[in-house]
């Protein structure tokens, strides 16, 4: 069983950013980055969406991810973990109503804010999962929270035995090696998200922010690092501008060429890369808006006006190169682990930890 060993939170050097410069090419031409993962007869299983409450809110995901569970529907066990966004019943309700409709067996570990509980029954919880659901929110605060309560090895010890490791947004991210994160949007913060949304009924939308012409809020996207189950850098809302007005291809364009020796993983809003030992699918939602062409060819669609789909992203001969990832095909073929450095903004981090703390057991 070939699965990732696990790294967290490495201290890397920091490299002058290069100027950006885009390119697209055929699959054919694009060259690999590392060795391959998941052959060896991999057991991980997951579901990793481009948007968190928006995704898991639609009853498709659902039933891909359901459909990789050895069990009767109503036997299924499913945990959901908030910590992203501060264990809010809304975000919860949202992401969690349509297993509920299917009658399986819905839990939840509410751990952001509380250190009450003990950490052996936490691991409980997690040993008892058929799947794991982390809702999307602030991705450094929900790891950073999970490291110091002592969580890590419980979820590692749940994707080993083959449980299916899902969420969208922050709940994709914190599975990969790192993500492109907007958790220096201080909309997505403790303080904002409680006064905004505690107490509050099931209206919450997507955790992301939205872009407003109005209203351009100066905060900037920051490579996160995370568990490092599944290799490459993940970049959710792929197609999406947020509340600082960037386009998040854009953006995470140059997140790559800062950090160069890493593979990209572009999901759109609508999309979802399920993982399923050593095969992989793309899940493109029908009727929802996307960036690839409905044509297939290899031009990002900038307008909305294409189709839910991945994108794959690496830096050749310092430009970014981009294809559109195939529907399905092995997992060794489109994961490749990472074997130069994963650079991160450091001090970002240490700003972005400064203003939205975790509790410190």
């Amino acid at each position: 069983m070939n699965i990732r060993k696990y790294i967290l939170y490495s201290s890397q050097l920091n490299v002058r950013l290069r100027t950006t410069l885009y390119s697209t090419t055929s699959a054919s031409s694009l060259s690999t980055i590392g060795e391959p993962f998941g052959s060896g007869g991999s057991r991980l299983k997951g579901l990793f969406g481009g948007s968190g409450s928006d995704l898991m809110n639609d009853p498709r995901p659902i039933q891909r991810i359901l459909a990789m569970v050895d069990k009767p529907v109503q036997d299924v066990h499913v945990l959901y973990m908030g910590t992203a966004t501060y264990d809010i019943q809304a975000f919860e309700s949202r992401q969690t109503d349509r297993f509920r409709e299917l009658n399986c067996k819905i839990s939840a570990l509410k751990v952001a804010l509380d250190d009450s509980v003990p950490l052996a029954d936490a691991e409980d919880l997690i040993d008892q999962a058929d799947v794991l659901v982390v809702g999307g929110g602030n991705t450094l605060y929900a790891l950073d929270r999970w490291t110091n309560l002592g969580l890590v090895p419980a979820l590692r010890k749940a994707m080993e035995r083959g449980a299916v490791i899902s969420g969208g947004s922050a709940g994709a991210i914190c599975w990969f090696d790192g993500g492109h994160s907007n958790s220096m949007d201080p909309d997505t913060y403790k303080v904002t998200r409680l006064s905004k949304f505690a107490g509050s009924s099931s209206t919450a939308k997507d955790e992301s922010s939205v872009a407003s012409s109005d209203d351009v809020k100066d905060w900037k996207y920051i490579r996160v690092p995370a568990l490092g189950f599944l290799p490459g850098l993940l970049c959710p809302h792929h197609d999406r501008v947020q509340s600082n007005g960037i386009l998040r291809a854009v953006d995470f364009d140059r997140m790559l060429l800062r950090s160069p020796d890493e593979l990209g993983i572009a999901i759109d809003h609508w999309a979802a890369l399920v993982v399923d030992g050593d095969s992989y699918e793309v899940l493109s939602l029908e009727g929802k808006p996307g960036s690839l062409p409905a044509d297939g060819g290899g031009e990002f669609v900038s307008d909305g006006a294409g189709i839910p789909g991945i994108w794959i992203k690496e830096v050749v001969d310092g430009k970014v190169q981009q294809r559109p990832c195939p529907p399905k095909g092995a997992t060794s073929d489109l994961l490749r682990e990472c074997t130069g450095k994963m650079i991160n903004d450091e001090e970002a981090l240490r700003i972005c930890r400064e203003e939205n703390p975790p509790p410190r057991k």
